[in-house]
């Protein structure tokens, strides 16, 4: 029984990876899906590339890749004609404490990511904290934290806490909880600064969030279900101008009750000219696989 699952599991793979390739220049909503690539690569320095929970890139660093194992990637992205003609993983590394030393697992959790000129910013699940590490994965220092984010109590559960994280230009580095905290209206996903919060309307688990070029936010949610499948769904936050409760905007739905064979997508990230990427989190389990998808958000959204 166990084999027959484990050969049925290995076929659905098989047909995602063969009906979301055929999903390529398919507008969904205010999106459009330019190409999807299965990432599979070697072991470097006796890392395994697994894990994959969020993204970061800038023109002149390249493209980074976080995992929730404790481990930072560096990758070499080459597009033409808005394609991914190319992923090469280049460099691996263990993230490692100020002295040195690997960080424990507990403490491994690792979520967000955003570049910055200094180093990468990184978010934390079960030890909730933002760090900044440099580009090889040594911690420089930890940031101070909005005071309703200190304390692992505050959350719903102990792997829900720091998910998504983002630097803006007016509010400085933003943050949120997968899932709205104890306290919270569980109707409401909050987004938190170091002395301000915002809300907007909850529809399913914030998974990771971007800047967008008019400074407001792009944020993914992901949905499970053992009977529907996965569900992902791409807002627009407007966080300018908003006091309390934020306006947000559907960009796109995919359900796989709805043909989409889906996974565990966890991490964005901007490449600029309207492009971005987006990668799903294989848990580190043979039965998923590390789905890196390029696409494009329209210019007819709402301004």
């Amino acid at each position: 029984m166990i084999k027959a699952l484990m050969i049925l599991t290995l076929l659905s793979l098989c047909t995602w990876a063969y009906e979301f390739s055929s999903h390529h220049n398919t507008s969904v909503g205010a999106i459009k899906i330019l190409d999807v690539k299965v990432l599979d690569f070697d072991e470097v320095e006796g890392i395994d590339f697994k894990g994959i929970s969020d993204l970061a890139y800038s023109k002149k660093r390249g493209l980074y890749a976080l995992s929730d194992f404790g481990n930072l990637f560096k990758l070499e992205l080459k597009l033409n004609n808005r394609k991914i003609d190319s992923v090469k993983l280049l460099e691996a590394y263990v993230l490692r404490g100020k002295k040195g030393k690997a960080l424990k697992k507990k403490k491994s959790d690792a979520e967000g990511m955003v570049m910055t000129q200094e180093g990468l910013l990184i978010s934390f699940e079960r030890d909730p904290k933002i760090s900044l590490y440099d580009f090889t994965g040594h911690k420089i220092k930890n940031l101070t934290l909005n005071e309703e984010l200190i304390d692992i109590k505050n959350y719903q559960k102990k792997n829900k806490a720091l998910e998504a994280l983002t630097l803006h230009p007016k509010f400085g580095i933003i943050s949120s909880p997968e899932i709205p905290l104890k306290n919270e209206d569980k109707n409401y996903h909050s987004l938190y600064s170091l002395n301000k919060k915002w809300r907007f309307k909850a529809s399913y688990k914030i998974t990771s969030m971007q800047l967008l070029k008019d400074n407001n936010l792009l944020v993914l949610e992901r949905n499970f279900s053992y009977l529907k499948g996965y569900t992902i769904r791409l807002s627009k936050v407007y966080l300018n101008n908003c006091k309390d409760i934020c306006k947000s905007e559907e960009l796109a739905t995919l359900k796989s009750s709805e043909g989409w064979n889906l996974d565990n997508f966890e991490g964005l990230t901007y490449l600029g000219e309207d492009l971005y990427l987006m990668v799903s989190d294989d848990n580190g389990s043979l039965f998923q696989k590390t789905l890196l998808v390029l696409f494009e958000i329209k210019k007819c959204m709402t301004p």
